[in-house]
């Protein structure tokens, strides 16, 4: 979080920017509350105050019971806005992530390697949000026992992200051998890497290809709004923390 001053009105902007995966009805909740402990705390849209201090005026000055703050509180306080979501609202994104990337796996005939990539990392960070960034998890991490997809010694139970690794693992495995190797350009440190999603030259992806991975499935896909990786590690942990 910027100590830096900025106008409220830029500080509601950016707020309601960090909820756009949550549905509308849930969003006009939330600014709603946010616009209500603006004006409990006295303040107009045109003022500047850093997050800190915007953050201490409406604590001190509360709206009235009912409007619903803490999304705006966690978002001030520097925490993510959507790990106050509700229940029902972490199983819609579970859902929306699920379905979205199901659709994309069937839809997409022979996938590129970064469509496969995409999908694997999606489906990585779905299925084990408690690892962090799958930037940086070793290619050991991911086996296949028969008809099983182990992520982390637990049995991936979701069809599609066990799919979406099973794709990724073949692949992998596949690009290691040198006559696919060269059909496909990859170095051989690419293929050698220890790493489960390497980046160019073995080397761990950028912190942009989560993003950019989530970015393309909901352009592609029906989700109206991009996920980012920490709404999906809070939905998936199932998580929610606690009123301020």
């Amino acid at each position: 979080m910027s100590a830096q001053a900025k106008a409220i009105r830029e500080v509601v902007k950016d707020f309601e920017q960090s909820i756009r995966s949550l549905k509308p009805s849930t969003r006009r909740v939330y600014l709603a509350g946010a616009r209500a402990a603006i004006r409990a705390a006295r303040l107009e849209l045109w003022q500047s105050c850093s997050h800190d201090e915007l953050l201490a005026l409406i604590r001190t000055s509360p709206p009235e019971q009912g409007a619903r703050v803490t999304p705006l509180l966690a978002f001030l306080g520097g925490g993510c806005a959507n790990r106050s979501i509700p229940k029902e609202d972490i199983t819609n994104l579970q859902n929306r992530v699920i379905q979205t990337l199901g659709k994309q796996m069937r839809l997409v005939k022979n996938p590129s390697i970064t469509t496969r990539r995409d999908m694997a990392l999606i489906a990585a960070v779905c299925a084990a949000p408690a690892r962090g960034t799958p930037r940086k998890w070793p290619v050991s991490c991911l086996k296949i026992k028969d008809q099983e997809v182990i992520l982390w010694d637990v049995k991936i139970e979701e069809p599609c992200f066990a799919l979406a690794l099973r794709l990724w693992h073949v692949w992998r495995e596949r690009l290691s051998r040198p006559d696919q190797r060269r059909l496909y350009r990859k170095s051989p440190s690419w293929s050698q890497s220890k790493l489960l999603f390497p980046g160019p030259n073995g080397a761990p992806l950028g912190r942009a290809a989560l993003h950019n991975a989530l970015r393309r499935l909901s352009a592609n896909g029906e989700c109206n709004h991009c996920v980012t990786p920490e709404q999906i590690r809070v939905a998936f942990l199932g998580q929610e923390i606690p009123p301020l």
